[in-house]
């Protein structure tokens, strides 16, 4: 009986790995990266000023206006640690800051769906140039082959 319970929890985790690894990256619909793979979906989008705008979707990707989600970000550049807060705006969240100049370094995003929830940390690696292929940031990019740190076209 417990050799059966093995097989099967082998087999199901095995069976989860392999779908989360040949899932597609969902396309942001403001064209940065979304960083969950289920509803609600969480983007992460560098503006052209450089703020992080942090927007919520639902399973069909229809904007969601935050609720009691607690939004961080820590950018890990080059120069040094920068921290990052947010408010409100427009029906997303907005950092009070830019990111630092430059590109080539990761952006970890903490969610917490609310004051007393546990954070959900996304690790995000930021450049800036565009991917040829997708014509989306490199770390927006949902090409085929984009399922890692080592994308390159």
């Amino acid at each position: 009986m417990k050799t059966i319970r093995n097989v099967t929890f082998l087999f199901l985790a095995v069976v989860a790995s392999a779908t989360a690894l040949l899932a597609k990256p969902i396309p942001g619909p403001k064209g940065g990266k979304i960083v969950t793979t289920e509803a609600p979906h969480v983007e992460l989008f560098v503006a052209p000023d450089r703020t992080v705008v942090v927007s919520f979707y639902d399973h069909d990707l229809k904007l969601v206006a935050p609720a009691a989600q607690i939004v961080s970000a820590v950018a890990e550049a080059k120069g040094g640690k920068v921290n990052l807060t947010f408010a409100a705006k427009e029906g997303t969240l907005v950092s009070s800051s830019p990111l630092p100049e430059g590109d080539g370094y990761r952006v970890v995003l903490q969610v917490k769906d609310n004051a007393q929830a546990r954070p959900k940390n996304y690790r995000i690696e930021l450049h800036d140039e565009v991917c040829g292929e997708c014509k989306r940031a490199e770390y927006a990019c949902i090409c085929d082959d984009a399922g890692g740190d080592k994308h390159d076209h």
